[in-house]
């Protein structure tokens, strides 16, 4: 279990690596998508989402150790996939 935990906490560090590049882009895109959130509630609300996520992957883990790494893992991958297509896409 407590493998899983810090596992899940290694890809949460690298999670926030990649939301914080997301945020400080200038990609119309990831602009167009968080601006009017970031309206409506504020400017960091996204980073708020993020460590809910990560803290109910870590509970998740506490009582099932695979399946909570399996969760944060998938979302980690779709999260590093998503990343490398917008900063590596042609503007």
């Amino acid at each position: 279990m407590w493998i899983a935990i810090i596992a899940i906490f290694g890809a949460g560090i690298g999670n926030f690596a990649m939301h914080r590049a997301f945020i400080e882009s200038d990609d119309p895109l990831i602009q167009q998508m968080v601006r009017p959130l970031a309206d409506k509630v504020g400017p960091n609300i996204t980073y708020v989402f993020e460590f809910l996520l990560l803290v109910g992957a870590m509970a998740i883990a506490s009582r099932n150790w695979f399946t909570g790494l399996l969760l944060y893992g998938l979302y980690t991958i779709f999260n590093a996939m998503a990343f490398s297509w917008i900063m590596h896409r042609p503007r």
